[in-house]
């Protein structure tokens, strides 16, 4: 039993996947978004003005775990092909989005009149708008909003520069999203 028990972990321990030894679009197939995140700095040494797809990638990794900020670090390199301007101009459309939503909650500020480009694939976004659709009080950095399906709350933490989004359904909490 204890041989089968060591062969069992030693298979385990020589088939298991270790992040540092697989290409990034695998990393992405697998859905190592956080990894792939927090070596940014690894790809963009590898692939900047050599593929700025892949270097989409590992903006849109960033993305898909809500970390804005890091991902501005990937906008910010990616100017020399029209993906990668396209690409650069949404996160910084985003991280706008973000920051004015912070002044809203933080100062009162009334952004109604700034207009930005339509982004309809992103909760982020979706905030954005029914902030300006809705004007809504303000009580403790934070607001409530509602859309046909949801009930959203919204709230600035200015310890940690972070808006964390909670989405309710018929009064019972579905998801927490927090961007960073």
């Amino acid at each position: 039993m204890r041989i089968i028990l060591l062969f069992f972990i030693f298979f385990n321990f020589l088939f298991s996947e270790d992040p540092k030894n697989m290409s990034l679009i695998e990393l992405y197939k697998k859905h190592y978004y956080t990894y792939i995140c927090m070596n940014r700095w690894k790809f963009i040494n590898l692939y900047l003005r050599k593929d700025e797809k892949l270097l989409s990638v590992v903006a849109f990794s960033c993305l898909k775990k809500n970390y804005l900020t890091p991902a501005l670090d990937l906008a910010k390199v990616m100017r020399f092909t029209k993906v990668g301007r396209n690409n650069a101009l949404y996160i910084n459309e985003l991280f706008m989005m973000k920051l004015l939503i912070i002044r809203y909650l933080a100062d009162n500020f009334n952004f109604s009149s700034i207009s930005i480009p339509k982004i309809e694939d992103n909760l982020l976004a979706k905030i954005f708008y029914l902030i300006k659709k809705q004007n809504p009080k303000i009580l403790d950095n934070s607001v409530v909003l509602k859309d046909k399906d949801n009930t959203y709350k919204v709230e600035y933490n200015m310890d940690t520069n972070e808006l964390l989004i909670e989405i309710y359904k018929n009064k019972n909490l579905i998801k927490k999203v927090r961007y960073w």
